[in-house]
């Protein structure tokens, strides 16, 4: 009976313990993948690109450094409600010889968002977040790479809802408003004088409210190694302070993307259970 019942404790500690080896991930993992995107040339453009594109898959679970799903995040300061960190973002290159609108213009290059980002925790549970985020990002162009050219500023306020259903499927949705300087709006919708001609007169952008919008993720585990991820969106210019600009074609838009990755590194070090916020499938 004495024997029976060391084993029966024996049993349930390598139980415990295993559970614990299973929350545990690794601080870095790193692969490849492959997205395909539908994007407008820009907001309020109405001509949009297909896109298939290579790209690294890099998580990184660092204590104030996170890489995942929404790109680099540095963490500044984090309390049971608030949190201030710094964010990024970007988007893709436009040629403009390739946009009716923009032709003998400029081409739109690679840009780089980034910026602080406060946020307010009304749900931060283990497997569900509801978060109001204030974001202010300068926008990064890099006209002349690997240079960077500062291209005004972004204030973006964002509800943001994010949710685990078990250890295979995240469920995500937001919603957010967007407001910019007279530099930022006038990147994209401005004409100089020397790009004006009979139908498209030379505008200068002013600073104002620019679009408010909606999207939704959905990220799969498909087994230890393969990763599902697709979203959708949709975004609304009504009324924008810049729609009286010769580049400004529609009021609204839409985007989507679907990716496949696969891990093919995991670092031998691991770290506690990772919070919603990073990529944990």
């Amino acid at each position: 009976m004495r024997n029976m019942i060391r084993i029966l404790l024996l049993s349930l500690l390598s139980i415990g313990v295993g559970a614990d080896e299973l929350e545990r991930l690794p601080k870095w993992e790193l692969g490849l993948g492959l997205a395909a995107v539908n994007l407008p040339d820009y907001p309020g453009a109405d001509q949009s690109q297909s896109y298939v594109l290579p790209f690294p898959y890099v998580i990184y679970r660092g204590a104030r450094l996170k890489a995942g799903r929404e790109g680099l995040r540095g963490l500044l300061f984090e309390s049971k409600r608030w949190d201030l960190d710094i964010s990024a973002g970007g988007s893709l290159p436009v040629n403009s010889d390739d946009n009716r609108a923009r032709q003998g213009m400029d081409d739109l290059k690679v840009s780089l968002e980034l910026g602080p980002s406060l946020r307010l925790k009304f749900v931060d549970e283990a497997n569900e977040k509801i978060q109001l985020r204030f974001n202010l990002r300068a926008l990064l162009a890099a006209d002349d790479f690997p240079a960077l050219d500062y291209e005004g500023w972004l204030f973006n306020p964002e509800l943001r809802w994010r949710r685990h259903y078990g250890d295979r499927y995240v469920l995500g949705s937001s919603l957010q408003v967007r407001y910019g300087s007279a530099e930022y709006h006038d990147y994209f919708y401005g004409v100089a004088p020397q790009f004006a001609t009979a139908t498209r007169p030379s505008y200068r952008a002013n600073r104002g409210y620019q679009s408010v919008g909606v999207n939704g993720f959905m990220a799969i585990k498909i087994d230890h190694n393969w990763r599902l991820t697709a979203n959708v969106g949709y975004y609304d210019l009504h009324n924008a302070a810049f729609d009286d600009s010769p580049l400004f074609k529609r009021n609204s838009g839409a985007y989507f993307g679907l990716s496949i990755s696969r891990i093919l590194w995991r670092s031998q070090a691991t770290v506690g259970p990772s919070r919603i916020d990073d990529i944990v499938l």
